[in-house]
């Protein structure tokens, strides 16, 4: 009996090389499909975690001015600008001796710029939830004569009762573990969110936020009109940590006063030379997550 054999020519004992290569590059790609997919999925809802805390405060925001007539002070306020405030918040400020108005101004300059000194700003936690004691933020006093407690010992500071603060306030030492606020200001991700209050006038001309050596925050407008002209500005650095606002030249000092100082301008999102670090920011004021959809259309 005869059996049938294969002809020689197909004869296949394994893969060929060029098989076991087209498959592995099959596998790469899939792969490499999959992480995107699981990055992009990570960073949409990274970014509405982001978006949700900015809505959270910027409620908190529109519910102090529902409250007490205008939007809380900047850290780019001026003493007249936070005397004018303290007075339409506690209009009984202006009858007490001990501490004066003038005290009052001073100390609150001092707790709204304690974040500077850390690459933070806390402006807005200040007004939301009260001067700092021992890094917790109680809320104001009850006593509309002295709501910052100016003078009052360690028992009478116990003692007098104190307002709720407007937000919600959970502490982060680092500012990575879900809580919202630190030494820094309010909070997400290690880098504080920066708030910046329009002028009647114009608009955030002049406001500017020194973060870090390098890191600057800055208002932002496109095609020179101003986001938000009438009300404020919230600001995340995003995943990078960098706000972008980079310097767009120089002021001269007169002879003999020292080096060219840089200029910082805000950040106009229709221009061509706008950062890259910007792409990534979360603000208050887009449809969007970040700022990537601003700059591109």
């Amino acid at each position: 009996m005869r059996v049938a054999r294969l002809p020689q020519s197909l004869k296949r004992d394994g893969f060929t090389l060029i098989e076991i290569l087209v498959v592995i590059a099959i596998i790469a790609l899939l792969a490499g499909l999959s992480f995107v997919g699981l990055r992009a999925a990570r960073n949409f809802s990274g970014n509405a975690v982001t978006r949700q805390r900015l809505d959270d405060i910027g409620q908190c925001v529109e519910m102090y001015k529902q409250k007490y007539g205008e939007y809380p002070p900047d850290c780019s306020a001026s003493d007249d600008e936070i005397r004018r405030h303290i007075l339409k918040r506690w209009p009984n400020a202006l009858k007490s001796k001990n501490p004066t108005i003038v005290t009052m101004v001073q100390e609150a300059r001092k707790e709204m710029e304690k974040g500077k000194a850390s690459g933070g700003d806390t402006a807005l936690l200040f007004w939301l939830a009260g001067p700092e004691q021992s890094g917790a933020y109680d809320g104001f006093y009850s006593d509309d004569r002295n709501p910052l407690g100016i003078g009052l010992s360690a028992d009478e500071a116990i003692n007098d009762p104190r307002e709720t603060p407007m937000i919600e306030l959970t502490f982060d030492s680092d500012g990575t573990g879900g809580g919202n606020y630190n030494d820094r200001g309010l909070m997400y991700k290690d880098s504080p969110i920066v708030y910046f209050r329009a002028n009647s006038k114009d608009g955030y001309m002049g406001k500017e936020l020194f973060i870090d050596v390098g890191n600057v925050a800055a208002p932002y407008m496109k095609n020179g009109t101003w986001y938000n002209p009438d009300s404020f500005q919230l600001i995340y650095a995003g995943e990078d940590g960098q706000f972008g606002t980079d310097p767009h030249g120089g002021i001269d000092h007169p002879e003999g006063e020292g080096d060219e100082i840089e200029e910082y301008e805000p950040r106009d999102l229709g221009r061509s030379d706008v950062s890259q670090k910007d792409r990534d920011n979360v603000t208050n004021f887009t449809n969007g997550a970040t700022l990537d959809s601003e700059i591109e259309n």
